[in-house]
C-alpha cells in the first residue's frame, strides 16, 4: 500500500511539473493550419493584413489566428503570452514591452555581416577579416554565424526553400531581415494580448514593418526564404526547426495561406 501511495505521489508530481508541456502537445496535435478568428469584430484593410502576414510563420508556430490582431486560437491567452514574452525577450511589463518594440531588430544585421563574409572571403581568411573589420564585441557571434552557413545552406536546399545553388545565392544576397520583421509582428501581438500595450500601439509597430517588407521583397516566398535563413542561422540545431520548414512550405503552397490570399505588392 505504501509503495502505491509513493508511486501515486510521484505521478501527481510529474503531472504538475509537465502539465504545461502536455497541454501544449495536446493543443499542437489539435491545431489546424491557418486558423481564422471566429470572434473578430473588425475587418482588416489589405495593408493591415499584409503587415500582419509578415508574422505568419511565427504566428503558425504559436498557433495564432492570421486574420486579426487578436486571436481566439489555442495557446493565445494572456497568461501564455506573458510566459513567452518573459522567457524569450525578457518582456514583463508595459515599459519593457515598449522598450523591446522600439529597439528590436538587430539580429539580422549580424547574420548579414556573416553572410557577406561567407560569400566574399575565402574560408581560411574569415577570422582575419572578422578581426580587422568587426568590432570586438561582435567578433565571436559573427564567427559562429559564419561557421553555421554551410550547414544552413544544405538545410535550405534539402527542405526546398532553395531549389538549387543559384537560388540559394539569391536568398543569401537578400539576407535575413525577414527574421527580425516577422518576430517584431509577433512581439507586438503578444504584448497586446498580454495587456502590456494598447491596440493602437500594437498596430503602430505592426504597420511599421510593411514598407520595409515591400522594399526588400518582391513576394511572400522571398520573404519566407529570408525568414527561414535567419531562423536557421540563429539556431540550426533546434529540434523545432523541421516543423518551421513545414510551416514555410504550407505558407507558400497552401490555398488556405494568407500569403496566397493576399499577395505582396499587388
Amino acid at each position: 500500500m505504501e509503495i502505491l501511495i509513493v508511486i501515486l505521489i510521484l505521478l501527481v508530481s510529474l503531472l504538475v511539473r509537465y502539465n504545461r508541456v502536455i497541454t501544449i502537445l495536446i493543443k499542437t496535435l489539435k491545431h489546424k493550419s491557418f486558423p481564422q478568428n471566429s470572434q473578430k469584430t473588425e475587418q482588416l484593410t489589405v495593408d493591415q493584413q499584409n503587415a500582419l502576414s509578415a508574422g505568419l510563420i511565427i504566428a503558425e508556430q504559436h498557433m495564432f489566428c492570421w486574420d486579426s490582431l487578436e486571436s481566439d486560437a489555442r495557446n493565445s491567452g494572456k497568461k501564455e503570452q506573458r510566459y513567452r514574452l518573459s522567457t524569450a525577450w525578457d518582456v514583463t511589463s508595459p515599459q519593457s514591452a515598449t522598450e523591446c518594440l522600439s529597439s528590436f531588430g538587430s539580429t539580422h544585421k549580424l547574420i548579414d555581416v556573416a553572410i557577406e563574409i561567407y560569400l566574399n572571403v575565402p574560408k581560411e581568411q574569415w577570422q582575419s577579416c572578422i578581426d580587422d573589420q568587426v568590432p570586438e564585441d561582435y567578433r565571436d557571434i559573427i564567427t559562429i554565424y559564419c561557421s553555421r552557413l554551410d550547414q544552413v545552406s544544405s538545410m535550405l536546399i534539402e527542405n526546398k526553400v532553395a531549389e538549387d545553388q543559384d537560388e540559394l545565392r539569391q536568398i543569401l544576397l537578400r539576407g535575413s531581415i525577414a527574421w527580425d520583421l516577422g518576430r517584431l509582428v509577433y512581439i507586438a501581438r503578444a504584448s497586446y494580448i498580454a495587456g502590456y500595450i494598447s491596440k493602437d500601439q500594437a498596430w503602430q509597430s505592426i504597420n511599421s514593418v510593411l514598407p520595409t517588407v515591400k522594399e526588400n521583397f518582391a513576394n511572400w516566398k522571398e520573404f519566407g526564404q529570408s525568414y527561414m535563413l535567419g531562423r536557421a542561422v540563429y539556431q540550426p540545431d533546434d529540434a523545432s526547426l523541421s516543423g518551421l520548414f513545414d510551416i514555410y512550405t504550407e505558407s507558400t503552397t497552401s490555398e488556405e495561406s494568407p500569403w496566397l490570399k493576399y499577395p505582396l505588392n499587388n
